[in-house]
């Protein structure tokens, strides 16, 4: 989006998360980024990148062996999101262990919202990484 509203930031058009040099879209930051291939599979998610967006999320959510796939997947993704803007915007280098460190606080704020079952469900898979 920044590039289309011809905003630049240092000149960096290129994915700031992993050494490929690619352009940063949305499906590679996303889905086949060197380091969100490593923060799906630090939770158990696997992307085949080599269908599209829907058709990988469809068959990465038959594959998930947990409950509540979308809600964990959104937070997952947010929270690379969040690296990738805590770089742009302040120079703070990525890492896994802040990523999943941040993802494990926003799912601890999500067993406040699901039934008793589903927050033990969260307390253990936060415990569990």
């Amino acid at each position: 989006m920044l590039k289309r509203r011809h905003y630049h930031i240092d000149d960096i058009e290129s994915c700031v998360l992993c050494t490929s040099q690619e352009e940063e879209t949305i499906d590679h930051l996303i889905f086949s980024c060197q380091f969100s291939q490593h923060c799906w599979a630090k939770i158990g998610i696997s992307y085949n990148t080599n269908t599209s967006r829907i058709e990988a999320t469809i068959r990465a959510k038959v594959n998930y062996s947990g409950r509540l796939f979308f809600e964990i997947f959104t937070i997952a993704a947010w929270n690379i999101w969040q690296e990738r803007n805590n770089y742009i915007f302040n120079k703070i280098n990525p890492t896994h262990n802040s990523w999943l460190e941040r993802t494990k606080a926003d799912l601890n704020w999500l067993r406040y919202r699901v039934s008793i079952d589903l927050s033990d469900y969260i307390t253990s898979l936060v415990n569990n990484h």
